[in-house]
């Protein structure tokens, strides 16, 4: 019998669904570790919690576009005081023939037809305005034009960032609820791995425990720890049953052969497999696994398997323990013909030209040169693709 492997965007929807139930059961178990409420400042960068609702009107009266005169009914008009940003609204209506100099942003008071703008009228000898560039714009800004009271500003799942915050604060808030941060644990699996120097022949470099991190950082997920584990079916159970954090991942140790233990050490320890193995390559023998309040996401162990593991999986993941949704994943023009006579998907990092995205160089499961100098990952299907067919990409979560 012939094992049906999931294709590449049925794992990622599942790894999704995993972090937003495992959210979800975590609240539930222990609201006290649910979203917090963090001011402007504390909460740039993390995931609001919550829908945002706006507290005033952006702006909050009606307003001048344009340094020049608020001016009411047909000129020439009889000038009286300026009013100046800041200024206090006022109550007393601009009568007919009359106009007052504001600034850019200054309330207009009730009455106002139109700001003539500075460089379209003079002031004469006798101290009347004089308009001498016809316009038909306003320039005011009505009151609740960019926001209104009690309006959606972002929904919740969103991501806040500067240019949110700002308009948040423009809407009169000063605080938000934030999803809680995912912690996570690293795990590099492998006698073979040195973390310095030049390797010896049969070793390889460590090239997971500073990058790792980062990228899940990126993600939204704190890691507060790495550490390596040596071949060892029983020091591989000990370090995933020892886990305490919301996401573990892991890199080697995922096939079959006599030194891979991570599926073991995983059924030994009560873990639940969700996802076993993926109809990809690179990355086909990822696994997704959870335990508790725990996730485990075990990775290849060769470097560019893994990074395809974590991108398609872990950005997924992480973006469902934290409430956001999951990133559409658009299409990219292939400006090659890209063959792929093997059952399954072949991810390969992309660079982009004016003609469509190339593949990349120097790319293989144990390659990372591709990977460094890519713009993307990109998904083809079996039997390839052609010169000018779309193919789905997956954005690179450090470019």
């Amino acid at each position: 019998m012939t094992l049906v492997l999931p294709s590449w965007s049925d794992a990622r929807r599942a790894a999704h669904e995993q972090g937003a139930r495992l959210a979800a059961d975590s609240a539930a178990a222990d609201p006290g570790s649910g979203a917090v409420r963090l001011d402007l400042a504390s909460a740039l960068g993390r995931t609001l919690a919550a829908d945002l609702l706006a507290r005033a009107d952006v702006p909050g009266h009606d307003g001048a576009a344009m340094d020049g005169w608020a001016v009411a009914g047909p000129g020439p008009w009889v000038l009286g005081t300026p009013i100046v940003a800041g200024a206090v609204p006022a109550d007393e209506p601009l009568a007919v023939g009359h106009a007052r100099p504001v600034t850019t942003g200054a309330p207009v008071p009730p009455g106002t037809e139109a700001v003539v703008r500075s460089e379209d009228a003079s002031v004469d000898d006798e101290g009347r305005l004089i308009r001498h560039t016809s316009s038909t714009r306003r320039h005011v800004r009505p009151a609740g034009e960019e926001v209104t009271r009690d309006q959606v500003l972002f929904p919740g799942g969103s991501v806040l960032t500067p240019p949110r915050a700002a308009l948040a604060a423009a809407s009169g808030v000063d605080d938000v609820l934030v999803a809680p941060v995912p912690t996570a644990r690293v795990a590099v699996l492998g006698d073979e791995i040195v973390g310095a120097g030049v390797p010896r022949p049969g070793q390889v470099r460590d090239v997971f425990t500073h990058t790792l991190p980062t990228v899940l950082r990126v993600f939204g997920a704190d890691p507060v720890a790495t550490e390596r584990v040596a071949d060892d079916a029983d020091g591989t159970a000990r370090v995933l049953d020892a886990a305490q954090e919301r996401l573990v991942v892991t890199t080697g140790g995922t096939a079959g052969s006599s030194t891979d233990h991570v599926r073991g050490a995983l059924a030994r320890i009560g873990a639940e497999l969700l996802v076993d193995r993926v109809d990809v390559r690179p990355g086909r023998p990822v696994l997704l696994a959870r335990r508790g309040s725990t996730v485990f996401l075990c990775l290849p162990g060769n470097p560019m398997a893994a990074m395809v593991g974590l991108v398609l999986l872990g950005g997924p993941l992480v973006a469902g323990l934290l409430g956001r949704p999951l990133e559409p994943t658009g299409s990219v023009r292939l400006a090659v013909d890209v063959p792929n006579d093997r059952p399954g998907a072949l991810v390969l990092a992309h660079r982009t030209t004016p003609e469509g995205a190339v593949p990349a160089s120097h790319q293989s499961s144990a390659m990372l040169r591709g990977l460094a100098d890519a713009d993307g990952l990109m998904i083809v299907p079996a039997g390839g693709g052609v010169a000018g067919e779309d193919v789905p990409p997956v954005r690179l979560p450090w470019v």
